[in-house]
């Protein structure tokens, strides 16, 4: 069983994956600062101190969403002189 190629196959598939658990929890939630959550995951889990940092870091705050675009930039009241109030007496 040991000489099975697929054994070591889904075995390194299974080490690299917990390896990056961390940085693959923060990508799935959407965290602030992914890009830390990967430098602490590849830099400090050899140390093993970094794993349950990373780990931590991942489950952090979520990245805000973008304003939506029309609350950047509010229409006017009357956004056509179709509809403004003086035309509407004219009629």
């Amino acid at each position: 069983m040991a000489s099975s190629g697929v054994l070591w196959a889904v075995l390194l598939v299974v080490i690299v994956v917990g390896y990056f658990l961390p940085t693959l929890i923060g990508a799935i939630r959407g965290v602030d600062k992914l890009a830390l959550v990967f430098l602490v995951n590849l830099i400090g889990t050899p140390m093993l101190i970094g794993w349950p940092a990373a780990l931590i870091l991942a489950f952090g705050p979520r990245r805000l969403p973008r304003e939506p675009v029309w609350l950047q930039f509010p229409e006017p009241m009357y956004p056509s002189r179709a509809w403004t109030p003086e035309r509407w007496d004219a009629r």
